[in-house]
């Protein structure tokens, strides 16, 4: 017996594989062990800085 599996779409085109990151980008550790508080709220400073830079 086979099992008919739909394909996602979106806006009538098949949509492309998920893109997931399983490491830290801050401290390259897996992101599902341990916490990740600090890289979190490193992350969040560079991107502040970033849209800071981009306003001047």
């Amino acid at each position: 017996m086979t099992i008919l599996r739909r394909k996602t779409k979106i806006r009538g085109r098949p949509m492309k594989a998920i893109d997931l990151n399983f490491t830290c980008d801050q401290c390259n550790k897996q992101r599902a062990h341990g916490n990740h508080e600090k890289c979190s709220r490193a992350r969040q400073a560079l991107m502040a800085e970033l849209r800071a830079r981009e306003k001047q």
